[in-house]
């Protein structure tokens, strides 16, 4: 393959279908819009992924942001995140709280956001809570949906609930907010 082909249509279709959801909520963007954009037909699309809801839970993809936001040594996990979530930019494609916005309230694209924040950052941090956390209780589990749930909480006051939280510096906001989310991984008795 010459490196001015084209890669092939399914790959064509997501990174296309990942772009246009991007930049518009979920009811905003057709499957006529994306075959358009990928160079291909709505019923290839539809052979591949079979709805409009189907590409759309293949091109939600936790995978870099769970990567960006869990890595790095247990003991600094809490800092990681959230300097990760405090910086990362507002339109990142993949942001929980942007990815959220796009489905517009949508069920079947909320269903697939969940889904796969349960499959790429919740199962995810629950095993490595499991692994390294130096207290085994409360569960796992538990401590994964306490830190997702504060670390999209503070996702969503920075892009649209509190007009005025950047008038915190980040520095602050890391400061008191690292400790408490660490103190979650942990498992620290109380």
């Amino acid at each position: 393959m010459s490196s001015d082909a084209l890669p092939p249509a399914r790959t064509r279709i997501l990174e296309c279908s990942r772009q246009l959801f991007s930049e518009y909520t979920f009811a905003e963007v057709s499957l006529k819009d994306i075959a358009g954009a990928a160079g291909v037909s709505v019923a290839l699309i539809v052979k591949h992924f079979g709805s409009k809801d189907g590409l759309f839970e293949a091109t939600v993809d936790f995978t870099a942001s769970s990567a960006a936001l869990f890595a790095g040594p247990f003991a600094q996990l809490g800092h990681t995140a959230v300097v990760e979530t405090l910086t990362a930019p507002h339109n990142a494609p993949y942001s929980m709280a942007r990815t959220i916005s796009v489905a517009a309230g949508d069920r079947d694209s909320l269903n697939a956001i969940g889904k796969r924040i349960k499959s790429d950052l919740l199962q995810v941090l629950a095993e490595r809570i499991r692994a390294e956390a130096p207290w085994s209780s409360p569960s796992p589990e538990l401590r994964a949906q306490s830190a997702l749930a504060l670390l999209m909480g503070l996702s969503f006051m920075r892009r649209f609930g509190d007009t005025e939280f950047r008038s915190f510096h980040t520095d602050t906001l890391i400061s008191y907010y690292s400790p408490l989310l660490q103190s979650i991984l942990d498992g620290e008795p109380h």
